[in-house]
């Protein structure tokens, strides 16, 4: 039970951060850390980072449920973390919180589940 629940909020996080980088990467006038051309470099640099994260957590996930209701928990968790991301706040601002919080949850939860609950 505890591995669906960690399964589903990695996929969570992941949909929450693809829909914040989503966000900062379609604005004219983005917050200051990704204005130019080096802060749209930082900002691919940390879709990356959270693309490498959400991969490893996915891979996680695919290894320790041998279940076919995988493929609805990373899917219907990834949705619902996309809608939640979209619903909360649209403006270029909260992208940049929701990006990071949801990027330093990713991490928090791929180091958990690989050093506590490797897969057999």
């Amino acid at each position: 039970m505890t591995n669906y629940l960690l399964g589903a909020l990695i996929c969570f996080l992941a949909g929450w951060s693809v829909a914040s980088a989503e966000v900062l990467f379609r604005q004219e006038q983005r917050p200051a850390p990704f204005q130019g051309t080096p802060g749209m470099v930082f900002l691919l640099a940390l879709s990356a980072v959270g693309a490498a994260l959400a991969t490893g957590g996915i891979l996680w996930i695919f290894r320790s449920i041998p279940s076919a209701s995988v493929l609805i928990i990373v899917g219907g968790a990834g949705w619902a973390g996309f809608a939640a991301s979209n619903w909360l706040n649209v403006a270029a601002a909260g992208a940049v919180n929701r990006l990071i919080l949801g990027l330093g949850g990713l991490l928090l939860l791929y180091g958990l589940v690989w050093k506590f609950l490797p897969p057999p």
